[in-house]
């Protein structure tokens, strides 16, 4: 029964591929059938750079050459010690660029899959490994979630939560207003409009206390918005939070 079910797939997945020819979402380009990942081709996998070294053991800033981050690197010398670590797949590029706004603005929801998989894929500091259990993901406005029909965050969460082996944990922040998009502002501004514009709903303060939360975005540029949900996880009860994105933006690769 096993065989002729599978006989039956596998003439169904070729039917489909020759009406439907995969195609990458970064590139546009079509994707051998004999792929195991249709969604995004090898050659964009390999156009996709990790965060340069030397950087930072914390936030995975880049250091400038023969200078020591501790006991204070420039990027996150300032923040909060409950505010354990930093992770991101992928510089910002023009890969990852393609890739973000095809799952965020081009319904390619399917794209959370292979992105959430590198993400998966990162190493953390062995107290973040040993201690967080819960996923959350950076809530969207009640406006964007209505446009797109989803929020990116959360389809990046549970698979990055499913393939580590955590539990996604939705409901336990929420938008508290809508706020302009952070796409123009300077660091700055940024911080401003995010201000207060989280919080965990006193229904969940059960399963965050004393709780290592790792939070899931799509993009990191200045943190102003991981940082706002990172204080209103930690007024919540959450003793610890980590942050995992995709791809991160360092402006000085940037030029």
């Amino acid at each position: 029964m096993n065989v002729i079910r599978d006989l039956i797939s596998g003439a169904w997945t070729g039917a489909l591929d020759l009406v439907f020819a995969p195609i990458c979402v970064a590139c546009r380009e079509p994707v051998s059938t004999t792929e195991p990942e249709r969604i995004v081709c090898r050659v964009c996998w390999t156009r996709c750079r990790p965060l340069p070294a030397p950087r930072c053991d914390r936030c995975w800033g880049p250091v400038p050459a023969r200078e020591d981050p501790r006991p204070k690197c420039r990027t996150c010398g300032e923040w909060p010690a409950a505010v354990r670590s930093i992770r991101s797949a992928f510089v910002m590029g023009t890969e990852p660029r393609a890739l973000v706004h095809a799952l965020k603005y081009g319904g390619w929801r399917a794209a959370a899959e292979p992105m959430s998989a590198r993400m998966a894929a990162m190493t953390w500091p062995r107290d973040v490994d040993d201690e967080a259990r819960l996923v959350v993901a950076v809530p969207t406005s009640r406006s964007r979630l209505r446009e797109r029909g989803y929020n990116q965050a959360v389809l990046l969460a549970d698979g990055f939560a499913r393939r580590t082996g955590r539990a996604s944990a939705p409901g336990l922040l929420v938008r508290t207003r809508a706020s302009a998009t952070q796409t123009a502002l300077h660091p700055g501004e940024r911080k401003a409009n995010v201000a207060r514009a989280f919080t965990a709903p006193a229904a969940g303060a059960g399963e965050l206390r004393g709780e290592h939360v790792i939070l899931v975005d799509d993009v990191w540029t200045t943190g102003a918005t991981a940082l706002a949900c990172s204080q209103a996880l930690l007024e919540a009860g959450a003793r610890v939070v980590s942050v995992a994105t995709f791809a991160r933006v360092i402006p000085e690769l940037e030029r």
